[in-house]
């Protein structure tokens, strides 16, 4: 069965968490995973993406001999008390990201298919992103990157 979204590849599983340095200690002493990117102090994209003034984050990717997937570890801070917890920006909260080659076109089939945008489009330096709800209660993330140009 081929996805309607076109979506070509799983990229990342994140993970929100309390404690950047703790959790990546963690996962890097237990499942031998490595940092490979890192985004620190992230204001502007960040409050894009999600739609929440004011909030900022720390991002670490890592990669492991596990697998090619990688792990993304998120410290939100600024998290107002009204956020709607369908994001996956709490402590706990988790989100998946598949690559797709248009994203608008991905969104408008999550929509039909009765999910949600929650933010906006939101242009990163290695391409578009967004952050859907599958209607479920559950977050993802799809990326517009073209096969091939993956980081």
């Amino acid at each position: 069965m081929t996805s309607t979204t076109q979506a070509w590849a799983w990229h990342h599983t994140g993970i929100s968490v309390l404690d950047l340095n703790q959790s990546l200690a963690f996962y890097s002493k237990t499942f031998g995973f490595e940092p490979v990117f890192e985004a620190m102090d992230m204001s502007d994209l960040i409050q894009q993406l999600t739609g929440v003034p004011g909030l900022r984050a720390d991002l670490v990717q890592c990669k492991s001999e596990l697998s090619d997937q990688i792990l993304e570890l998120i410290k939100f801070r600024n998290i107002p008390s009204t956020v709607s917890e369908l994001l996956p920006i709490n402590p706990g909260r988790t989100h998946n990201c598949f690559l797709v080659e248009d994203l608008d076109a991905a969104i408008e089939k999550v929509e039909l298919a009765g999910g949600q945008l929650m933010g906006s489009v939101t242009e990163f330096s290695e391409g578009k992103a967004a952050y859907l709800s599958d209607g479920a209660g559950n977050a993802f993330e799809l990326e517009q990157v073209q096969q091939g140009l993956v980081h």
